[in-house]
């Protein structure tokens, strides 16, 4: 009995660690000019077809424009 509240304990600070360390990640990458959004269509960029490649290079340079546009009014953090 208590071998098995022992492995559940463990289980659940280990799946609490492994979400942590995630939400570090991420926030860092936020934090430091990445975005999720960017970062997500870099990696499943192979997968897309032509139209779709092209959508995904329009939204990016949307957002690297208005992220320049706010830089240079001063409006960004």
């Amino acid at each position: 009995m208590n071998n098995e509240v022992f492995n559940i304990v463990f289980a659940g600070l280990l799946l609490a660690a492994v979400i942590f360390l995630f939400v570090k990640i991420s926030l860092r990458i936020r934090k430091h000019g990445g975005s999720m959004t960017t970062s997500m269509f870099a990696a499943t960029y192979e997968f897309l077809d032509k139209d779709k490649r092209e959508a995904v290079e329009e939204v990016v340079e949307r957002k690297a424009k208005k992220k320049m546009d706010e830089e240079k009014s001063g409006e960004g953090k």
